[in-house]
């Protein structure tokens, strides 16, 4: 899959009331699934679907796609390009489908587009293509958005650089509360003021993920801050940490790069 940069909205706000735009679905325009494809800017939600990502992939024959998506766990989703030429995703998060009464995928879709479009353009666009209408959604971006996108891609943010940090000074490895989509084992290389310098996420399937500052999404994945103490961690219900060598630190880093 394609990498995907960060979504601006983690969980789309609240429904609004809907503007009726067909009472029945037009013919359906030509749509293409593509692979290999990155948003040049930033992808942005424009309307989320009540209807699941499989059914409407059976509909269309499309091959959905599975991936880790940062900090949101597993997604599944697809690339389409509309008969105008513009790449949405229909992404889907398992966590919120099982646990915050998700429904089905959201589109996402350029900001520069958004932008220079607006929601109404892109909404009609994307729920023609898909044999839709707003009955079959839960979530519509407010035209709010567009001046948004707008504000986003004219002032892009300065991000910090990542921080200043010491040379390695201690090792250790937590156990977590058991929870699929989250980890459950964590390894840190932490300075002598407990600042993270390299960290490695164990999940329940086994999958093991690492970060560090050299990773261009570090402020994504790295932890903020410093790392609460030995003593801190085991204090907490359900949680357990204790130090480990820098070699033991060292062969599960080397088993998460894929090394043996």
């Amino acid at each position: 899959m394609a990498e995907i940069l960060p979504v601006l909205c983690d969980t789309p706000i609240a429904p609004r009331s809907r503007r009726w735009i067909n009472s029945e679905p037009s013919a359906m325009p030509p749509v293409e699934q593509v692979f290999d494809y990155r948003f040049p800017n930033v992808d942005m939600p424009i309307v989320t679907m009540s209807r699941r990502l499989a059914d409407l992939a059976a509909n269309h024959g499309w091959t959905v796609e599975t991936w880790d998506e940062d900090c949101l766990g597993e997604a599944s989703g697809v690339l389409l390009r509309l008969a105008s030429g513009r790449i949405i995703l229909l992404m889907e998060l398992r966590h919120a489908i099982e646990h915050h009464g998700g429904r089905g995928p959201t589109a996402y879709i350029e900001g520069f587009e958004l932008a220079t479009h607006g929601v109404a353009v892109l909404l009609t666009e994307i729920l023609r293509t898909l044999a839709l209408t707003e009955h079959d959604t839960s979530w519509i971006a407010p035209a709010e958005s567009q001046q948004f996108a707008l504000d986003f891609i004219k002032y892009p943010r300065a991000l910090p650089p990542p921080p200043s940090v010491g040379p390695p000074d201690s090792y250790m490895h937590t156990i977590n509360p058991r929870d699929e989509d989250f980890e459950i084992e964590c390894y840190g290389e932490l300075d002598r003021d407990r600042y993270p310098l390299r960290w490695i996420r164990k999940y329940g399937d086994s999958r093991l993920e690492t970060c560090s500052y050299a990773h261009a999404n570090w402020r994504d994945m790295m932890p903020e801050g410093p790392i609460s103490t030995i003593s801190e961690i085991n204090a907490v219900p359900g949680f357990a940490a204790h130090d480990i060598s820098a070699s033991e630190f060292e062969a599960v880093w080397h088993a998460a790069l894929g090394f043996k």
